[in-house]
C-alpha cells in the first residue's frame, strides 16, 4: 500500500511540473490578444475560430463535421473558455500578464457577484420574486421598499422595524429568543 502513496506522490509531481510548462505556453495566448489589440468576445471568438480551422480542429462538441479532422483538445477549450470568461465579465484582458492572474481575477468577479446576488446581510435567509415593483404582499413589498429607499429613509425604515420587533418580541414563545 505505501508504495502507491509514493507513486501518487510521484505523479502529482510530475502533473505540477508540465502544468507549469503548459501555462507558460498558454500564456501565448496574451501576446496574441495584445499584439492584435482583441479587446472584444466577438474579435476573440473570431481568432478562435480561424485557429481552429488552421488546424483542423471541431469547434462544437460531439463528432466533428466533413473537412474536420477531430474536436479541439481539452486543454485548449479550457483556455478558450477562461479568456471568454473573462471577455464577458468586461475585464480587461490585454492587462493581464498570466493566466493565473486572470483566473484569480474571474474567481474574485464570480465571488462578487455572488455576494450581490445573495443580497446584504440583513436580508439573509429572504428571497424577493420581483426586485423593482411591489407585488402586495407585505414582507416582499417590506424587504423592496427598503431596498429602494434612500440610505437616510433606509435607517428610519430600519428603526422603526426594530422598534416593532422589540415590542412584539415580548409575547413571542421562549423557544424563538435570539441567539447571542
Amino acid at each position: 500500500m505505501k508504495n502507491a502513496n509514493v507513486d501518487l506522490a510521484s505523479v502529482f509531481v510530475q502533473i505540477e511540473k508540465r502544468a507549469k510548462g503548459l501555462e507558460g505556453v498558454a500564456g501565448g495566448i496574451f501576446s496574441v490578444v495584445k499584439q492584435f489589440k482583441i479587446s472584444t468576445l466577438d474579435s476573440f471568438n473570431d481568432r478562435v475560430s480561424e485557429a481552429f480551422a488552421k488546424n483542423g480542429w471541431s469547434q462544437g462538441a460531439g463528432r466533428p463535421v466533413a473537412g474536420v479532422k477531430r474536436s479541439a483538445p481539452d486543454a485548449v477549450r479550457i483556455y478558450v473558455s477562461t479568456f471568454r470568461a473573462a471577455y464577458r465579465m468586461k475585464l480587461d484582458v490585454m492587462g493581464f500578464d498570466s493566466m493565473h492572474g486572470m483566473r484569480k481575477a474571474i474567481k474574485e468577479k464570480r465571488a462578487a457577484g455572488l455576494q450581490i446576488a445573495q443580497g446584504p446581510p440583513e436580508l439573509k435567509g429572504i428571497q424577493v420574486s420581483s426586485e423593482n415593483s411591489l407585488t402586495g404582499a407585505l414582507w416582499h413589498d417590506a424587504v423592496v421598499l427598503w431596498e429602494h429607499l434612500p440610505n437616510g429613509e433606509k435607517l428610519e425604515f430600519e428603526r422603526q422595524v426594530r422598534k416593532l420587533l422589540h415590542k412584539f418580541t415580548k409575547s413571542a414563545p421562549p423557544e424563538l429568543a435570539q441567539a447571542a
